[in-house]
């Protein structure tokens, strides 16, 4: 895993998250997506917790990727504390500004 990811989980998660990086040769690798620790966060993750993290990963201020969206970065702020919720619409553009799938930040049920 790229050190920039981990330091950035350790920030983020610093209280729920311990990264061990082991030299051992025997270690399989599996994709990251696919770890146990990846599903637990993923899945106690809120949609203002992702956008946080999409943002981060790619070294993004609040006012860049305001700007990206086309809304005003108290919006933005609203979302990542989920004051605000993430509607479809914006799920949309989250999922084109970041090229990712839109149900990453809205449950479509």
């Amino acid at each position: 895993m790229p050190k920039f990811v981990v330091m950035f989980l350790e920030s983020a998660f610093s209280k729920a998250l311990k990264v061990e990086v082991s030299d051992d040769e025997d270690d399989v690798a599996v994709p990251f997506e696919q770890t146990e620790w990846y599903k637990d966060i993923k899945a106690s993750m809120t949609a203002g917790d992702t956008v946080k993290a999409d943002r981060g990963l790619r070294g993004w201020t609040q006012k860049v990727l305001a700007q990206k969206l086309g809304i005003s970065v108290q919006n933005l702020s609203e979302i990542e504390r989920d004051v605000r919720p993430v509607s479809r619409k914006m799920a949309a553009k989250l999922a084109e500004v970041f090229n990712t799938d839109p149900a990453a930040y809205f449950r479509f049920v």
